[in-house]
């Protein structure tokens, strides 16, 4: 009579594992990521890969950005209907080689001294793993409860400081993990964020008569303009009037940093970062000051007499 061996036969999948094997192994959030490494890997890229080790920890959106390695490859992900990024998914350069060479030479060369710089190429080849194992990771239910593993979209960004332009403030489940690669000694890391979700739905309060509350409330959604303002000139007409194509204008103390948001008439509502995002320009909010008033603004008898001057203002 044949014996069959239970844990052979688990392992093939012939078999279910107990529930305390269960209980033991599958919440493990190091059991989940190997299993989801495994099959991602092979699926994209027919690369053998396994997991050495993974530590994880809870972060705030600024430290992530602050403590993220340079030099990596950086894939923003958005979940869908949001604005900016809700996680990033970075390849060290040694995971990042490994999967181009296996997509271009169909194996492993020998570890280089020197890794290159990354391409818009490198991050290309690198997006079918990323994809497949966020895939795999959702499939198997990791960080169930804390966060959200599906319904993102991926995109390649110049670099973590690119990303933190648009990413999403709040507290991210950041996952760093240490691969063995091709059955040798070879080691890559990749680093995963994710942020954390939140249900903390607004309750109304029944029967709230306070006015500055419900006139907040009726205004919220009213649409309104903004305007990014990098630098300002004080110029005369004579100046101006001179202007030639391809004339070049000193903005002296000017940076990226130095951008002001504005409503209208000109009132300051924030201070702004100037960045990019899929190749367009873009502004991260730095610093929130405007306060809506509930009383009206007092006028000096100075604003309705207004003074003609020479000079014009210019918006850069």
């Amino acid at each position: 009579m044949d014996v069959i061996n239970s844990v052979l036969a688990q392992k093939a999948g012939l078999a279910p594992a107990s529930q305390a094997e269960k209980d033991e192994g599958v919440v493990s959030p190091t059991r989940l990521m190997r299993r989801a490494m495994a099959r991602a890997a092979d699926k994209s890229v027919g690369l053998s890969a396994s997991v050495l080790g993974i530590s994880q920890d809870d972060v705030s959106g600024e430290a992530l950005i602050e403590e993220a390695p340079e030099g990596w490859i950086v894939l923003g992900l958005r979940e869908s209907g949001e604005p900016g990024l809700t996680g990033l998914f970075l390849m060290d350069p040694a995971l990042r080689s490994a999967l181009v060479e296996m997509q271009t030479m169909g194996c492993l060369l020998p570890t280089a001294q020197e890794q290159r710089k990354i391409t818009g190429t490198d991050a290309s080849l690198s997006m079918p793993f990323a994809t497949h194992l966020m895939t795999e990771l959702d499939e198997l239910g990791f960080g169930e409860g804390d966060v959200k593993t599906s319904n993102y979209d991926f995109g390649p960004m110049a670099d973590v400081r690119t990303a933190g332009l648009v990413l999403t403030q709040g507290s991210y489940r950041f996952w760093r993990v240490t691969i063995q690669m091709g059955g040798t000694d070879s080691q890559g890391e990749l680093m995963i964020a994710l942020r954390k979700t939140i249900d903390t739905p607004l309750v109304p309060v029944e029967g709230d008569t306070d006015w500055s509350a419900a006139f907040r409330k009726s205004v919220a959604e009213a649409p309104t303009d903004m305007e990014a303002v990098l630098a300002r000139l004080r110029l005369s007409i004579s100046e101006i009037e001179a202007f030639e194509v391809g004339q070049v204008l000193p903005l002296a103390g000017v940076t990226v940093g130095s951008v002001t948001l504005t409503g209208p008439e000109g009132k300051q509502i924030a201070q702004a970062r100037l960045g990019q995002v899929a190749g367009k320009r873009a502004v991260r909010i730095q610093d929130h000051v405007m306060e809506m008033q509930d009383t009206s603004p007092a006028y000096s008898d100075s604003a309705a007499s207004p003074t003609r001057s020479d000079d014009t203002l210019i918006d850069g």
